[in-house]
């Protein structure tokens, strides 16, 4: 089974440079690569107070949650960091705070492999022979089901759309190809067209609300409604690193716009006067529209994937 690997981070700024170029592709990996920039600060850069080292923390927090304010994972990796940090005493030496802070971000990258290794497993069982599955954007954790459905025999095929503007789902579209599951590539528009032909639909999750409606890459949502209409399931990969703690304060899911340079190209329109472009690039799933979160921990319901949180807690904590 081909192994999910991150991109080989050489810095922090390493990192911030791969997510503002979109590189870094799915919530799981954001999540890691946002634990690998808190580790390579840790590993190589030095520091002469605490005051300091926070301060380091603190700017790359900021400029990745900018960059991508979507990605709970970001946010939880910052969590778990500064969680570490409160509970060390002040008087501890900056470089045991460093060591500190690096095994936990590594836990942290470990959890997370496994975590969408095992969430295959599960989704996989959900596939069987002869099944045609819907599909929209590219995940990691999707891929991972797919995988371990063709590495154990299971004959499938897939529908994929493009998920544009910047077509992620080729990507998806390739590893598929390379594992012989037959694919059906269409445009986002054709899904009504497409959607008889499913017998469910799989996709994943960029963030995951306390509530169990799930933020993904646009389109989800809309496909999600014309399921309903289908009477198809809609079963959604992701890992529980993805819930988005702050949203049981009260807190929306912040749903990233992106350039308008993605939707258009010089030469579209003679003037954009009166014309405002928007690239939404994610969309907010209601939770009844689900049929389950494929997790670690199995496919659960939307509504009870918040109680797996201090389980995972424990986890990369090693208790």
């Amino acid at each position: 089974m081909m192994q999910v690997t991150d991109i080989e981070f050489k810095s922090a700024e390493h990192v911030i440079e791969e997510i503002e170029n979109m590189n870094v592709k799915g919530g799981s990996p954001f999540g890691r690569a946002a634990a690998w920039a808190y580790k390579l600060v840790s590993d190589q850069e030095k520091f002469t107070n605490v005051k300091d080292l926070k301060l380091r923390y603190d700017r790359i927090s900021s400029e990745m949650l900018r960059l991508k304010p979507t990605m709970a994972t970001i946010y939880n990796s910052k969590k778990l960091v500064y969680n570490l940090l409160d509970s060390i005493p002040e008087d501890t030496d900056v470089s045991e705070i460093q060591r500190q802070v690096s095994e936990l971000c590594a836990s942290i990258i470990n959890y997370s492999l496994k975590a969408v290794d095992s969430l295959g497993e599960y989704g996989s069982n959900i596939i069987q022979n002869g099944d045609t599955i819907m599909m929209h954007s590219y995940s990691s954790a999707l891929m991972s089901i797919f995988i371990q459905a063709a590495s154990a025999g299971k004959k499938f095929s897939v529908i994929c759309t493009e998920s544009r503007p910047l077509r992620e789902s080729r990507l998806a579209a390739k590893i598929l190809q390379s594992y012989n599951v037959p694919v059906t590539y269409i445009t986002d528009a054709s899904v009504w067209e497409f959607m008889p032909v499913a017998d469910y639909i799989m996709m994943g999750a960029d963030t995951i609300s306390c509530n169990g409606s799930v933020a993904n890459k646009m389109g989800t949502a809309l496909i999600s409604k014309l399921a309903q209409s289908c009477k198809k399931k809609v079963y959604i990969a992701s890992e529980i690193y993805k819930i988005d703690l702050r949203t049981q304060e009260g807190q929306p899911v912040v749903l990233e716009r992106r350039t308008k340079d993605e939707v258009i190209q010089d030469g579209d329109f003679d003037s954009l006067d009166g014309i405002d472009i928007i690239n939404q690039f994610f969309d907010l799933t209601p939770a009844p529209e689900i049929e389950g979160i494929i997790c670690e921990f199995g496919v659960v319901p939307p509504s009870m994937v918040t109680s797996y949180w201090g389980k995972l807690e424990e986890i990369v904590a090693g208790n």
